[in-house]
């Protein structure tokens, strides 16, 4: 016999689904890996509302379905999710990356900004890590490049992560990595060296009352994790 409840449950998901998909793939603020993402985590949670649909007899297996698809769904959202986080905070300078900002708004040449770069010393890293300047002086608006300079100073490969930190915080939304070492791990030889490069410029919307800013970096050592 047919259950209808059933089929208006199936229905109602269908048009649930359709109206979902749609809006993720149509929302323009959505990036194409996190419509993907997004895709993926409806599609689970659609599975999971049929499978509960039809196995609501069965208590056991209907909780194990449940955690299974929630643990898959929360792996997923964690990257959209830090992502967020990172924009709206600045935290570990993971900014805007586009230069579109930049461009569109110009150069303000009617003020200065100092931005300092240091290295925050990570005892259990033994590689030598520098800036290959103390600070550079540049208009908002105006496209810089920097390097650090990285020497593996052990008798192995080994690979390393930079963090950087922006301080005044409330700064950092407003500090455009463009090129960074810091977006992918670097891998060094024994007793090889490198200098690292960086390219970056400061929105035009920085406050005016901020004109000295301090770019810091930590690496640390993920051999172990490659």
């Amino acid at each position: 016999m047919v259950n209808l409840k059933k089929i208006w449950y199936v229905l109602g998901l269908l048009v649930f689904t359709t109206i979902s998909i749609a809006f993720v793939f149509n929302y323009s603020a959505i990036t194409v890996n996190n419509r993907f993402v997004c895709g993926v985590i409806i599609a689970c949670l659609n599975i999971l509302a049929l499978v509960l649909i039809f196995i609501n007899r069965n208590k056991m297996l209907r909780n194990m379905l449940a955690a299974i698809v929630s643990m898959a769904a929360f792996a997923f959202l964690l990257v959209p999710l830090y992502n967020v986080f990172c924009d709206v905070t600045g935290l570990n300078g993971k900014l805007d990356l586009s230069i579109a900002a930049a461009t569109s708004q110009g150069i303000d040449a009617t003020r200065d900004v100092t931005v300092e770069f240091v290295v925050n010393q990570n005892r259990a890293m033994p590689w030598q890590f520098t800036p290959k300047h103390s600070s550079l002086t540049l208009h908002p608006g105006q496209l810089a490049t920097t390097a650090y300079f990285a020497k593996n100073t052990t008798s192995k490969t080994m690979y390393a992560q930079a963090i950087p930190s922006i301080s005044p915080s409330r700064a950092s939304k407003f500090f455009k990595k463009v090129e960074c070492f810091c977006f992918t791990s670097q891998k060094l030889g024994p007793g090889e060296t490198r200098y690292l490069g960086l390219r970056f410029y400061l929105d035009p919307a920085l406050p005016k009352e901020i004109k000295r800013i301090t770019l810091a970096y930590t690496i640390f050592d993920i051999t172990e994790t490659k």
